[in-house]
């Protein structure tokens, strides 16, 4: 496989991780509202509904979060400039990659 077909191939397999990704972020915004019409109605003691919706709101806002990155990513995907040098590190990545190094605690 040459390194341009390498890196299209690539760049391909990335765009559908990141579609992927939108669709995850899509069922959790569904997931998302559907929690705050289910804490409106049936909530009605204030310290769990105060705590309810806290939890709410900052899983809401680590979705906006997640979103606005899927978004980033889609644009630096989408422009020609950063798509090829994407294109270029993807595929110096491929023909090169780096080994991951984690360490696992084992129990006692």
């Amino acid at each position: 496989m040459t390194d341009s077909a390498c890196a299209c191939g690539t760049t391909n397999t990335f765009q559908n991780e990141i579609d992927e990704v939108l669709v995850v972020v899509s069922d959790l915004q569904n997931l998302s509202y559907m929690q705050h019409l289910l804490l409106t109605e049936r909530l009605q003691h204030s310290s769990e509904r105060d705590a309810l919706f806290t939890l709410h709101h900052a899983f809401h806002d680590r979705l906006e979060a997640l979103q606005k990155r899927c978004g980033t990513l889609s644009n630096a995907y989408s422009n020609p400039k950063t798509a090829s040098t994407f294109r270029e590190y993807a595929g110096e990545r491929v023909a090169h990659p780096q080994p991951i190094n984690t360490k696992i605690p084992l129990p006692e």
